[in-house]
């Protein structure tokens, strides 16, 4: 069995962040500059009193360490829901592997075209929207809007620990060295924000050719309102230092495509602001 309880870094995933928060997945390697880098590809499980849920499905080459990963940290416990964040192959892609191991969960997301590519299992893929919750017992799962996003995505947070999952938002590479594929932000030194930038122009495109600084006052208002201790993304380590990885964050964003830069000197265009969860 894998202990509940939170455990130091080994270098590798699984790690038990918190006794309610399970992070598994893996890491797959890609050359930057001349040297070698990782991104995560990440899945989380929360763990209520009564249920539990699963963010994200996980990338394929993970599946056999995930699927033995969860099964014993949940030792004996069923899996209960599968949360995709979005239809994108590592956040959805292994949603019918999951609901063939634990034949009582549910999956569920802003996923109109899961049950056409999965007929057998459209009764058991569940549409849900920003501002719907699940309970797990002792806590609730209250769906966000995505504000970083690809594709139509939604955010969940865990309202008692205040842990936000944020799939492909705040994310970002690492060099690979021995020891830090599971390190939380406070363990590791910060993000560099040329991998940050290096990963946000291939899997949010929309970098390259926008104003990024159009969406930092939605991103503030959430975190404002929200105020989460843990921020748990798709593509990046675990994020326990919020204030000071999120100017990071940012600066990531507004580095546009190579050869493109943000606007600079000139503030952006104000917005309406976030939806309410």
């Amino acid at each position: 069995m894998l202990t509940r309880s939170p455990t130091q870094p080994t270098g590798q995933m699984p790690r038990a962040v918190t006794p309610n928060l399970f992070w598994t997945g893996g890491c797959l390697s890609i050359e930057y500059q001349g040297q070698l880098a990782h991104g995560h590809f990440s899945t989380y499980v929360v763990l209520g009193s009564e249920k539990s849920m699963l963010v994200d499905t996980g990338h394929a080459v993970h599946w056999q360490k995930s699927a033995k990963d969860v099964e014993e940290f949940l030792d004996g416990r069923p899996l209960d829901y599968v949360f995709l964040t979005h239809g994108e192959f590592p956040h959805a892609g292994m949603v019918a592997h999951w609901l063939k191991k634990y034949p009582n969960a549910i999956a569920v997301g802003n996923v109109p075209e899961y049950p056409l590519y999965y007929p057998h299992l459209a009764d058991r893929i569940r549409m849900i929207k920003a501002g719907d919750q699940i309970s797990l017992g002792d806590r609730n799962m209250v769906f966000v809007p995505a504000i970083w996003k690809d594709l139509a995505t939604l955010w969940a947070f865990d309202d008692k620990d205040r842990m936000l999952f944020v799939s492909d938002g705040f994310a970002f590479l690492h060099y690979h060295k021995a020891g830090q594929c599971d390190y939380l932000t406070s363990e590791t030194p910060p993000p560099e924000v040329p991998l940050i930038q290096f990963f946000n122009e291939r899997a949010l495109r929309w970098t390259r050719y926008t104003d990024a600084r159009l969406t930092f006052p939605d991103i503030e208002e959430m975190l404002n309102r929200l105020k989460p201790r843990l921020i748990a993304p798709a593509h990046g380590g675990v994020i326990d230092t919020v204030e000071a990885t999120i100017p990071l964050l940012k600066a990531g964003m507004m580095m546009g495509a190579s050869g493109a830069e943000a606007v600079v000197g000139r503030a952006p265009p104000k917005t309406a602001g976030a939806a309410k969860a």
